[in-house]
């Protein structure tokens, strides 16, 4: 193999890039999470299509609409419906699941005051600031539902 003085460089360099590559990955809609306190997520959200989601300070919610349009895959409930609200959180033995007194996060968990046959597959991810709440799936991909909840004014 061929030595350069330039190899170290290279290879740091690769190193580098591959790094900021992963530290800025969002999905295929730019959508970046983004850690947000929980008073900048209470109050009243919609999409366009009419799915409405109310978070309280209390950490309950109330919704409409959840198994409609995109997001009827999800099994989540229809009608009004309603339950608890938490950010997702290290449990400190390397869970990340719901903890009701997390004070922050960039992921919102419902849990559902009535039981569904299936489980409800729908986490809310907290992109633009907290200016928007992305219905996701999967949360290695932000926004993969392709329905986003701004506040209703």
């Amino acid at each position: 193999m061929l030595k350069t003085p330039f190899a170290p460089a290279v290879r740091w360099t690769a190193a580098v890039l591959i790094t900021l590559l992963a530290a800025t990955a969002c999905d295929d809609t730019g959508a970046r999470a983004a850690t947000v306190p929980a008073d900048r997520v209470t109050g009243a959200w919609q999409t366009g299509g009419g799915t409405a989601l109310t978070l309280s300070a209390d950490r309950t919610f109330t919704a409409s609409g959840l198994d409609s349009g995109k997001l009827a895959g999800t099994g989540c409930p229809g009608g009004d419906t309603g339950g608890d609200w938490a950010f997702f959180a290290d449990d400190g033995d390397g869970l990340y699941m719901t903890s009701p007194r997390a004070r922050s996060g960039s992921e919102i968990g419902l849990s559902f005051a009535e039981q569904s046959d299936q489980p409800c597959r729908l986490t809310l991810t907290v992109v633009d600031d907290g200016d928007t709440l992305c219905a996701t799936s999967d949360p290695e991909t932000p926004c993969d539902l392709g329905v986003r909840f701004t506040r209703k004014d």
